[in-house]
């Protein structure tokens, strides 16, 4: 079943009063503005923009919790503060606007939307795309990315989550609300557990680094029990090698590491590979499939 591009995004589309937008916030979507036209952003693909909308992002303080806000889920808007996923939330959906200009605040919105949340709707905790593998698979059935690990030379990834199940306490909004929204985190993760993912082991990163492209968004796989990755962030060239671009908490700021992709995954002992993924063009198109229609 086919449905028109514009009924599609109306039904991704939310309401702007229903986001959390800070002046300051606001302030940043119209330098980043400034800076796209600076760049000529518009001109680029999906791919080209990613590391150089990542570029402005560059020196920005390193804060995790922005969207565990008080009040019912909605959609958070951050441009001043990030972690690693909120940073390559805001990259993506900031490298997936049509035009650069003030008033497509409203759009960038219904992009986080779209990234952040499952079939690109907020119903609740729960409906938030917590995992990053579960992440990637979502933004994949959306059309938004590809996973290329297993192209690029990767092999079966052998996982078993239940973190945060299992480790309920640690997060407020299910440790309230135990008989309706921990089933759910379950649930995803029964599923999660049920479907194949690749990655490239770490010692294996310095083969298939050139095969990396800038702009990639490399997801960091770990052996913490229970858990699929704990990083992510943008493949980044220098010199002709890849970096990361990420939000580094130890670093306290948005930095590119100091030495390529393999030898940084080499120095962080519960990192054990990487998951790949790249971006796919904007829509051309006037009609589109819907995932699973």
């Amino acid at each position: 079943m086919r449905i028109l591009l514009a009924i599609v995004l109306i039904c991704l589309s939310v309401p702007m009063q229903a986001a959390t937008i800070a002046p300051a916030d606001s302030a940043a979507f119209r330098m980043f503005c400034a800076y796209a036209k600076r760049y000529g952003l518009e001109q680029m693909s999906v791919q080209e923009r990613i590391p150089v909308i990542a570029r402005f992002f560059l020196g920005r303080p390193y804060k995790s919790g922005t969207l565990d806000v008080p009040d019912s889920e909605k959609p958070v808007v951050n441009l001043r503060e990030t972690d690693c996923v909120t940073l390559v939330e805001n990259i993506l959906a900031l490298a997936r606007l049509p035009k650069y200009r003030e008033q497509n605040l409203s759009r960038f919105v219904d992009n986080l939307v779209r990234i952040r949340y499952r079939n690109g709707k907020i119903t609740d905790y729960a409906s938030r795309l917590h995992y990053s593998t579960d992440w990637l698979y979502e933004m994949q059935q959306q059309h938004l990315l590809k996973d290329v690990t297993q192209k690029i030379g990767g092999v079966e990834f052998p996982h078993n989550i239940g973190y945060m199940s299992k480790n309920f306490r640690n997060y407020p909004q299910l440790a309230a609300d135990t008989l309706t929204l921990l089933p759910k985190i379950r649930a995803v993760e029964a599923e999660m557990n049920r479907r194949t993912y690749y990655y490239i082991p770490k010692d294996s990163i310095y083969k298939t680094e050139s095969r990396i492209e800038p702009g990639d968004i490399v997801l960091i796989t770990t052996n913490i029990p229970d858990l699929d990755t704990s990083h992510l962030g943008i493949a980044y060239e220098r010199n002709g090698k890849i970096y990361l671009l990420h939000a580094s908490s130890s670093a306290r700021r948005v930095v590119v590491s100091t030495e390529p992709l393999g030898a940084y995954t080499q120095t962080v002992g519960n990192q054990t590979g990487i998951i790949v993924a790249r971006a796919l063009p904007l829509l051309g198109e006037e009609w589109i499939a819907l995932p699973g229609k």
